[in-house]
């Protein structure tokens, strides 16, 4: 059976179609997909039910969807708030350790399929370690999760959707241990090794654009603020 969680040994219900990138963030009945076999060279148009593939038995896909839920309340969030009425003051309370495991799973999964590696397509397993933090109620080890990356945010060319750059530590094999990732205009990075990425993040240099050497990089954020001089403040709330 296809399933990234299989070193857990309590897989069931058989395999099942997970969404590699949750379908509750996309407000569109169709997603561009590049980096995969079978869109190498170049992006294709898909509709979402497509974007699918059998990584996670039935049991472990059920036990993880409460992520997505967290994820589609930021997707949400953000669009009401940069492209419908960017002018308005808005303010949302989001689960910060539910949005860290959605970005998690979001990197294995993408892991899994091959994605995180376009030129060979080779697919990443996880370790038992990782896995078990996945499924374990309590937030990962220090240092891994949820990075939020300070920059601007345009309402100018808004899109909705997730694009990601594998981070990888040449001084270690060129060891997978990340991924930094684009959700709806804002930049994160998922940290894969109990190990603060800070010093690695900021040997990454320009990245799509931004200097990630001269970034304010937050760990675990709890608030997240849009400022404008002609727009209302937005503030995202993320408990721990």
């Amino acid at each position: 059976m296809e399933c990234w969680a299989l070193s857990l040994g309590n897989c069931g219900g058989g395999a099942s179609r997970e969404h590699y990138i949750s379908d509750g963030i996309l407000d569109r009945r169709v997603v561009n997909a590049f980096g995969l076999k079978w869109c190498k060279d170049e992006p294709k148009t898909i509709g979402i039910a497509s974007a699918t593939a059998k990584i996670l038995c039935k049991t472990h896909n059920e036990a993880l969807s409460p992520f997505d839920g967290e994820a589609a309340k930021l997707s949400q969030f953000l669009t009401a708030n940069v492209w419908d009425d960017p002018l308005k003051s808005d303010t949302v309370t989001l689960s910060g350790p539910l949005l860290e495991k959605w970005a998690l799973k979001t990197c294995l999964n993408l892991g899994f399929i091959g994605a995180l590696d376009p030129e060979t397509h080779v697919r990443i397993v996880p370790d038992g370690p990782l896995v078990r933090a996945m499924f374990s109620p309590a937030l990962p080890q220090e240092g891994m999760g949820l990075y939020f990356i300070h920059g601007k945010l345009s309402n100018e060319g808004y899109q909705v959707g997730v694009s990601w750059k594998a981070i990888r530590n040449r001084s270690r094999g060129d060891r997978l241990v990340g991924m930094a990732f684009v959700f709806n205009g804002f930049r994160f990075v998922v940290s894969l090794v109990p190990v603060r990425a800070e010093p690695l993040l900021v040997k990454m240099g320009v990245l799509d654009g931004l200097d990630y050497a001269q970034a304010r990089i937050d760990y675990r954020p709890r608030n997240i603020r849009m400022r404008s001089r002609s727009a209302g403040e937005k503030i995202i709330h993320l408990t721990w």
